[in-house]
């Protein structure tokens, strides 16, 4: 560690006055460990050499460039044991250590918030592995001594930097190559709801559900018919539907993104991160959100920490009654299973409704027993369970702060709760104090824990319980549940010894009940004595837990973790378990996709029009057949460890934290929250069946979804009947006929596109001490036009107006031409349509194989919140762009190039198609003559020269 008391400034700049580097987060660059190395010994470790003494500081070896090992006053190293000191050669001198320190081109030697992915740490990357890179040698959250691991901060994106061939690049933060994080800013409004959503599409029942249902949202939507505009009626299962569609075309498209320079990026999937702005805009149309204080801005609402709770469970219970509203219970199973299934649920006591209720209902008995008065008796169902804590009866309302309560004890209080009051007694006419009892009388196949004691106002006992010292895991990973036959609760969870040995710890406490008390209640949800007891295995699944960033000592912000957003309160991650079977059959869907962009010949390097292409996509057959090898090399991979695993070996955790997504060896991370920073917040258990030594996951309503799949078994394709849409405010549809829907463009044909925006939410800023200005937050847009032209007929055949489904503060006209009356509901006299019905536009020529031409396509797309495979994109940005050099507007590349000037007064959407589809005709008519490098040339020399301003025409 460095001290500025005893070294003060050097020629190089002021020295750290704190370890760059916590010991347990220090690593080496390749390069400065190829320098070191002719020197070490297996008793002298690097990080001796980074201490030197005062003395040899002073004389400036920390700026020379060599460090002589003799045994002389002041050119030792202080830390280094005598017997190395000896061993190292008397006269040897090596690269000091401390100039690659500072020298500008090994900066990020010891820099433990620096990009780790970079080429200079290839060689340390292949030794650590990917994991340990970001997270230091110990893997233990209590060992970082230094703040908040890097795995658990907060990554911002640089504001107005998004992908692109000089934009940000989501694959250095995704170790997977396969899952889709997800860039939606803290800033933004309602971003809480991210990590939930990413739980859920984690869950292969409820992910396969809603991409079946996905566009039968008119026919779910809960307040149709209630006067309301057809932009407000919105269903959340299609809207959950339509983001799980893009998660999983991320992930599907992930390997035939461009090219990259990165090391070995060929082989790996370029993921890009979802934005879930369409449904997180459609959610606080729905009243029951707004009224529950769900929405950031509401009186009410709860703080950050326990939002995700509330939504989770409201979500739940929303698309229970969606379902409901689409069917009937009878139905979603064909009639013999359906009795089969009804009559095993009523031996277990699972519920009666629909999916959601069926995989995670469960069923309780409410009691409140009198003094001196006959005890009430109610039921009810519940979709998650409220942990409860309560000092004074877990662990038999021991007070000594050594005792450890374990989880297993909490979860059974929770189930079987127990709690004095005082009530109304109708046969006395007074208020009595009276015992009221909540007992759990079935078990799901998936439980879901709120945990109830994230946040500063949330329960502290509750977190206390979580983050006892001396107990590195409290979340377990394996539980038992148990409804005795007296309907008391046991729960048995596994835990890990100080030796490493497992043992299992069982809770237990019986009922005050008389024998018969229940008799004349069982029936329905209560389970007579003759289907019990129950008892189910669990494991543990998915959580989401606060990453509180407001503690004190936390680092100093930086480039990706800027000050501005780690000193919030916090926000949240997400750990889900994931399955080989998962990872491989996303595996196949990337394979598959590869093999259909090499049949349809679009990259094949031996001809003419394929060298075009391949200037337009930057990706060449011959990285496509690498990447099909290396697909099918990682399945066989995966085939083999499936047929031998062991104790589930073929799992691997994941850490989604925003767009870094981070693999885990083991569930030590997940459990673990015995670091202050870290709160939870949802966990999710899943029911397994054991035996002898190996845990099997199985799915027991797998069944169940997979019937109600093929019961609402339709093509999720967009139909053509989709461009047929009806204005919000003029009430009249497009003219449209038969032939026109069968002549739309189809597979290999050309499209312009241009959309315009308007701002939904402004941008934040500040003003720094030094009089410059940070930007806190970009702004956030939404689609307000949308204009596509056949280039074929050149005829438009989209040219709708959107309206938002969120308050615009900021028409931006000047730049989109959109004026306020343009978007008005009630008297806008263009085609006004929904985002939906636009996104549906879209994807629909997306599927029939449409090419999309146009300038700038990342941010339409990314605003229009679609995913469109790369080799269905021809971007102008991207064709009239050399490397390392900014990107060159519409406007002045049609003054350049087509030698006419555009956009005089305000943008227009069909004019800006039309020219980006003339560009990209300039653009191939030079590729052909072999002119169009050169022509690039000039004209960013011609753009130096009037300082890529306007009203300069090309002259030669």
């Amino acid at each position: 560690r460095y001290s500025r008391a005893i070294f003060g400034n050097t020629t190089l700049g002021p020295l750290s006055t704190r370890a760059l580097v916590a010991p347990s987060k220090r690593w080496l660059s390749g390069v400065l460990r190829e320098n070191v190395k002719v020197f070490l010994t297996a008793d002298l470790e690097l990080g001796d050499l980074l201490q030197p003494t005062a003395k040899s500081a002073q004389e400036g070896s920390s700026g020379s460039d060599t460090v002589s090992t003799r045994g002389d006053s002041g050119a030792g190293f202080r830390g280094v044991k005598k017997d190395v000191n000896k061993a190292i050669t008397s006269n040897k001198t090596f690269p000091n250590p401390n100039k690659f320190l500072y020298t500008d081109s090994f900066k990020a030697c010891y820099d433990a918030t620096a990009n780790p992915r970079r080429s200079v740490h290839d060689s340390a990357s292949n030794q650590r592995g990917p994991s340990n890179l970001m997270m230091g040698d110990d893997f233990d959250l209590a060992s970082e001594e230094h703040g908040i691991p890097c795995r658990y901060r907060l990554t911002a994106r640089p504001p107005f930097r998004r992908a692109g061939s000089n934009g940000f690049d989501y694959a250095l933060h995704n170790h997977t190559g396969l899952w889709a994080g997800w860039d939606y800013a803290p800033t933004f409004a309602n971003s809480f709801a991210c990590s939930v959503l990413t739980l859920l599409y984690f869950v292969g029942e409820i992910r396969e559900v809603v991409g079946k249902l996905q566009l039968r949202g008119k026919e779910m939507a809960l307040n149709v018919g209630k006067g309301e505009r057809r932009d407000m009626n919105v269903s959340i299962t299609a809207e959950l539907g339509l983001l799980f569609h893009l998660m999983g075309e991320l992930s599907v498209n992930g390997m035939i993104q461009p090219d990259s320079t990165t090391r070995n990026s060929r082989m790996k999937g370029q993921v890009k991160a979802f934005v879930p702005s369409n449904f997180i805009a459609a959610f606080p149309l729905l009243p029951e959100a707004t009224n529950l204080a769900l929405v950031d801005g509401v009186a009410g609402a709860a703080e950050i920490a326990r939002r995700p709770e509330a939504f989770y469970r409201f979500l739940m219970q929303y698309m229970e009654r969606e379902l409901g509203q689409l069917l009937s219970v009878p139905s979603i199973l064909p009639a013999a299973m359906s009795e089969t299934t009804t009559t095993a649920r009523n031996q277990q006591g699972q519920g009666k409704g629909h999916l959601i209720d069926r995989m995670q209902g469960i069923g309780f008995l409410s009691i409140i027993e009198y003094a001196r008065g006959k005890p009430k008796i109610s039921t009810s169902r519940a979709l998650t369970v409220d942990m409860a804590y309560d000092q004074k009866v877990l662990s038999g309302g021991v007070r000594n702060t050594n005792t450890v309560v374990r989880f297993g004890e909490v979860l059974r209080h929770s189930l079987c709760k127990e709690s004095p009051l005082r009530a109304w007694c109708d046969e006395t006419r007074s208020y009595e104090a009276v015992v009221q009892r909540k007992i759990a009388t079935s078990l799901p196949s998936l439980v879901s824990l709120s945990c109830c004691c994230a946040g500063r106002k949330a329960d502290s006992h509750g977190l206390q319980f979580w983050q006892q010292e001396g107990v590195r895991n409290w979340l377990p990973e394996f539980i038992e549940v148990r409804i005795e036959v007296d309907r008391s609760i046991t729960v048995r969870e596994l835990t890990t010894r100080e030796d490493g040995t497992d043992e299992w710890m069982t809770f237990g406490q019986e009922l005050p009940l008389a024998d018969d008390f229940f008799d004349a209640w069982e029936g329905g949800d209560l389970l007579s004595r003759e289907n019990l007891p129950i008892e189910k295995s669990y494991r543990l699944e998915s959580a989401v837990s606060f990453v509180r960033t407001d503690l004190g000592g936390a680092p100093a912000g930086d480039a990706l973790h800027p000050s501005h957003l780690t000193c919030g309160e916090g926000h949240h991650v997400v750990h889900v378990r994931k399955s080989a079977n998962l990872e491989i059959e996303v595996l196949e869907k990337q394979l598959r996709r590869i093999e259909k962009c090499l049949v349809e010949g679009g990259s094949v390097p031996d001809t003419g029009e394929a060298a075009d292409d391949d200037r337009l996509t930057n990706i060449s057959g011959v990285s496509l057949h690498e990447r099909r090898q290396h697909l099918e090399e990682q399945l066989r991979t995966l085939e083999n460890k499936k047929e031998t695993k062991i104790n589930g070996s073929d799992d691997q955790w994941l850490l989604l934290n925003g767009f870094v997504v981070t693999k885990l060896d083991n569930s030590d991370d997940v459990r673990s929250f015995n670091a202050k920073f870290k709160e939870p917040s949802i966990v999710l258990f899943r029911e397994i069946t054991k035996s002898d030594k190996v845990s099997v996951t199985v799915e027991p309503s797998k069944e169940l979804s997979a019937a109600l799949s093929n019961t609402l078994a339709q093509d999720i394709t967009v139909p053509a009947s989709a461009m047929r849409t009806v204005s919000i405010s003029t009430c009249h549809s497009p003219k449209l006929t038969v032939s026109d829907l069968l002549s739309l463009p189809a597979k290999g044909d050309l499209v312009a596109i241009d959309a315009e925006f308007v701002c939904v939410q402004p941008e934040e800023s500040m003003i720094t001490s030094s009089g410059s200005k940070e930007i806190i937050s970009e702004p956030r847009n939404a689609l307000a036009r949308l204009s596509i032209i056949n280039c074929q007929t050149n005829e438009v055949i989209i040219d709708d107006y959107v309206l938002p489904q969120e308050p615009v503060v900021d028409y931006l006209t000047r730049f989109s031409g959109i004026r306020q009356s343009d978007l008005d509901a009630n008297s806008s006299p263009h085609h006004l349509v929904t985002p939906q019905e636009a996104y549906l536009k879209v994807r629909l020529l997306m599927e029939r194989g449409c090419i999309f031409v146009g300038h700038g396509l990342s941010q339409d797309f990314r605003v229009i919140n679609i995913c469109i495979p790369p080799n269905q994109i021809i971007d102008t940005a991207e064709i009239f762009h050399q490397k390392n050099q900014r990107f060159i507007s519409l406007r002045y590349l049609t003054n350049y190039v087509l030698g006419r000037d555009m956009q005089q007064e305000v943008h227009d959407s069909i004019e800006d198609a039309k020219a980006a589809h003339e560009l990209y005709i300039k653009a191939l008519s030079l590729n052909r003559e072999g002119k169009f490098d050169d022509y690039l040339v000039s004209l960013y020399a011609h753009g130096h020269r009037t300082q890529f301003k306007l009203g300069v025409a090309n002259d030669e």
